[in-house]
């Protein structure tokens, strides 16, 4: 009888932040789309792109959750391999989210500002995906501690932008409901700034417990 092949967990979190990577490619696009007029007629096609790639992102979180249930022998600590593959789905939903924000709240027009915060949630993926292809190295790695430093100050980054476009909304929108829905949205996307800094905070834990 064959030896069954040993699962690499490693190699499952990054395939998990590989889809994380192409969510922010699509919302890089759809927002593109908006700022050319035409994301309104493509919305609905795009929507649909994003969610089957965090759906396939999510068969993969299946996968490792099901693995670490039958792993007799895990690389790490089991709770540490869960804790950043948990993680690393909550950004993903959370970039998902954004998406699906332009549709429930009827978006035709994005906000200038908008540009501003997609650019740098996709920096926060590059760097996850950094992190996580160096994480197998945690013991003998010279960058991972650089790495996770650099999304720590994404997020720092994410605060700013936050809360100058806040700012901005309140002296020039007059509009309530529009007060509300653009605050709401705003608020999505520091989410994933946060999203991106407890990933990497659960990266930076494993591999001080681990070491």
């Amino acid at each position: 009888m064959a030896k069954k092949k040993e699962v690499d967990f490693f190699e499952l979190m990054q395939e998990e932040a590989k889809f994380t990577s192409e969510l922010t490619v699509k919302l890089k696009v759809l927002f593109s789309e908006f700022k050319e007029n035409s994301g309104i007629e493509k919305l609905q096609e795009r929507l649909n792109e994003i969610h089957s790639i965090e759906h396939k992102g999510d068969i993969v979180h299946a996968t490792i959750v099901s693995e670490l249930n039958k792993a007799f022998i895990t690389p790490i600590d089991r709770e540490d391999i869960f804790s950043v593959a948990e993680n690393i789905d909550k950004m993903t939903n959370a970039i998902e989210n954004v998406a699906f924000r332009l549709w429930m709240f009827n978006i035709k027009e994005v906000r200038a500002d908008m540009h501003e915060f997609i650019d740098l949630i996709g920096s926060c993926c590059d760097k996850i995906t950094e992190i996580i292809a160096e994480f197998k190295n945690f013991k003998k790695s010279k960058t991972l501690t650089e790495l996770i430093r650099q999304a720590y100050e994404y997020e720092n980054d994410g605060d700013r932008i936050y809360r100058t476009a806040v700012r901005n909304l309140f002296e020039t929108e007059k509009d309530p409901i529009e007060v509300q829905k653009w605050r709401e949205f705003y608020h999505d996307m520091e989410k994933c700034f946060d999203a991106c800094s407890d990933l990497a905070g659960s990266v930076e834990r494993a591999a001080v417990k681990n070491s």
